[in-house]
């Protein structure tokens, strides 16, 4: 994360408590460990499906989409959440 760089100066802790509460809230899994440059063994974690279209759905203007959709894409919108209630 330290490569990055708006995330260079962000503490380890905090990014360690976003991260677990990313997993508790069904956004990211553990999907194995890896050894860091100091030896310690570090998590490595993953979204899942839930979370990219949680990123997705955050950068769509839904008026937009509502008023720019082809017919096709609201049906199938539509049936996805109506299954949902």
């Amino acid at each position: 994360m330290r490569a990055q760089r708006d995330f260079a100066y962000i503490h380890y802790h905090i990014v360690n408590r976003r991260v677990r509460a990313l997993e508790e809230h069904g956004f990211a899994e553990k999907i194995g460990q890896r050894r860091t440059k100091t030896g310690f063994m570090a998590t490595l974690y993953q979204l899942i499906l839930r979370a990219h279209l949680a990123i997705v759905l955050d950068k769509i203007n839904m008026d937009n989409f509502i008023e720019k959709a082809p017919e096709a894409a609201i049906l199938s919108t539509l049936e996805a959440f109506v299954s949902l209630s």
